[in-house]
């Protein structure tokens, strides 16, 4: 349980980094909203949000690989499936949602998918920073480990 909860805060923390740099970088060139300060509730609520679901994955991950410490072993197709179909059902879920409630739009400078109102920023977001969290954590957990 201890290594556990020592990996599921290294991940947290280093998610949070990576998450709210994302955040703050694109949200000024590909949102259209009043609020495009790194204080504005939404960027904090989107930043909060991406770490929940970071953690969650990789409890998922813990519980698929029945070890907690998966993350600095070598990791197999399954764990590298699974983080690609996560970070792409939550990106399309949580944008379509959002678009649909109107809590965040577009600027004319988001890519879209083809076809779709679905803007591929954000989707590109979770695809590449779940792996690279996890890849940072690994080596931070290894050298605490020694």
């Amino acid at each position: 349980m201890k290594q556990f909860l020592r990996n599921f805060i290294i991940i947290a923390l280093i998610s949070f980094i990576f998450q709210a740099a994302w955040e703050y970088l694109s949200c000024g060139l590909f949102y259209a909203m009043d609020t495009k300060t790194a204080t504005s509730p939404l960027m904090w609520s989107a930043t909060f949000g991406d770490v929940m679901m970071t953690v969650t994955l990789y409890v998922i991950l813990s519980f698929v690989n029945g070890n907690s410490n998966w993350i600095v072993n070598k990791w197999k197709s399954k764990e590298y499936i699974i983080i690609s179909l996560y970070a792409l059902f939550l990106s399309f879920y949580f944008e379509i949602s959002a678009l649909y409630s109107g809590r965040w739009a577009y600027s004319e400078a988001m890519p879209l998918f083809p076809n779709t109102n679905i803007g591929l920023i954000p989707v590109i977001q979770l695809l590449i920073l779940f792996p690279f969290t996890f890849f940072i954590s690994k080596f931070i957990i290894k050298a605490i480990n020694k």
